[in-house]
């Protein structure tokens, strides 16, 4: 019996016993992106549950593909698992788990990482088992055992996970990593598998800028957990996400890339191609980017006694949205990052940095003091149609000028009418 007949059985027996049920999900079997079998998933009791079928597989020499798929013991289907703590079986009869490999439980209990099966060939069954052992690696804080990372590190099998796996999966197996506890150890362990390239891929064309070293996406997850640990700064988890998610690609930071239509951030291009990432995603972590080139120069001249103007600062808000906070804290990262070059994957003191986090604070601070945290949400007090009125001109590109201008006037204005709004448009243009 395959997995999707069995999870239709439990679903039916659920309902007879009053029991509300979730819909099923199918997956199919699709051998040449090494997903060799058949799965349902559904939740149960609001927990996530697989079903599938015991199996074992043969393979014809010189093939990655299993020839043959069948139905298989327990054992069996212990030693095709991707690592030792993710084959234990729990027998629902004699209420035990069962440990077919007799490696699992103390792997488990020495808080090790090992493959059943040799690690270059479980790899190259399925390269993608290389991608999970660092997710549960680090989910767990388990140490990786040294013939796994030296088969990880195979060219061979680093070419079957460009070729063999699809970039949906790599993202959503990276997105793990991101939202688990140890993210810093997963970029630690991508890097020491020299993956962070195969898994971000640069884009095949670099107009300008030069792509940073990969240790400098993993020192940036550092600084961000330093940060987080020393509670220098509050976040929420979906902030924390956004965060760690734009420190990853921080190598790419300042490179412009093209298509054959538009030139744009090299960012944009890893984060769609490279690991799938959503559209939301993309815009956050472009938002964020751009805002680093203006708020550090901004911060630094809050300090002096030029100071920053309430229009300035609310204009920069307006154009980051309700993501201005966050791109004043990524900055405050890279900043501490280009000051101190440490090792971050390493406890660091408390103290470091702390004229760099004060100064940021101090922009937000800013912020509240002028009242203007949610202008980014603010109302224009006369209409693009209304200000070409005012000026004699037909409405067109000449509006999106008058309202950038019109809002800066209200951010100096606060207290400001409509009818003083409406003369200074007529003022600004009478001196144009």
């Amino acid at each position: 019996m395959m997995g999707y007949e069995y999870a239709n059985y439990v679903n039916r027996y659920l309902e007879s016993q009053g029991y509300p049920v979730r819909s099923i999900a199918k997956i199919d079997s699709n051998p040449e992106k090494s997903k060799h079998l058949e799965t349902a998933t559904t939740k149960l009791f609001e927990q996530e549950v697989d079903f599938c079928n015991l199996r074992t597989e043969i393979y014809e020499e010189g093939s990655r593909i299993p020839s043959q798929i069948t139905f298989g013991t327990p054992e069996e289907d212990a030693y095709r698992r991707d690592i030792t703590i993710n084959s234990l079986f729990y027998n629902v009869n004699t209420d035990e788990v069962e440990d077919f490999t007799n490696q699992g439980i103390p792997d488990l209990i020495q808080g090790l990482i090992r493959t059943p099966l040799a690690p270059f060939e479980t790899f190259r069954d399925d390269p993608l088992r290389v991608i999970r052992c660092i997710r549960f690696s680090s989910r767990f804080n388990f140490q990786m055992v040294p013939e796994l990372i030296e088969a990880a590190k195979h060219p061979d099998i680093k070419s079957a996970l460009i070729h063999k796996i699809s970039r949906e999966r790599i993202g959503i197996e990276f997105e793990k990593m991101i939202t688990g506890p140890y993210p810093l150890l997963s970029l630690v362990l991508i890097q020491q598998l020299e993956l962070y390239r195969i898994i971000m891929t640069p884009p095949a064309v670099i107009k300008s800028g030069t792509i940073a070293p990969d240790s400098v996406a993993v020192n940036a997850v550092g600084v961000v957990s330093w940060l987080i640990e020393h509670q220098h700064i509050q976040i929420t988890a979906d902030e924390k996400r956004s965060l760690v998610l734009s420190a990853s690609v921080l190598p790419y930071y300042g490179v412009v890339s093209s298509t054959p239509k538009k030139v744009l951030p090299a960012v944009q291009l890893v984060m769609r191609d490279a690991i799938k990432s959503s559209n939301v995603d993309v815009s956050t972590v472009s938002t964020i980017f751009k805002g680093i080139e203006q708020l550090r120069p901004m911060a630094e001249r809050n300090l002096s006694q030029e100071g920053v103007k309430r229009s300035e600062l609310g204009m920069l808000i307006r154009e980051l949205g309700n993501l201005w906070k966050l791109a004043i804290k990524m900055t405050m990262v890279k900043e501490i990052l280009d000051t101190f070059p440490l090792d971050w994957t390493r406890p660091q003191e408390k103290d470091v940095g702390e004229s760099i986090i004060l100064k940021y604070n101090r922009l937000i601070d800013l912020a509240i003091e002028y009242g203007i945290t949610d202008c980014y949400t603010w109302k224009h007090m006369v209409d693009g149609k209304r200000a070409a009125q005012l000026i004699g001109e037909k409405p067109g590109p000449i509006v999106t000028q008058l309202l950038k201008v019109q809002m800066t006037w209200q951010l100096e204005h606060p207290h400001g009418t409509k009818e003083e709004c409406e003369k200074a448009i007529q003022t600004y243009w009478a001196n144009k």
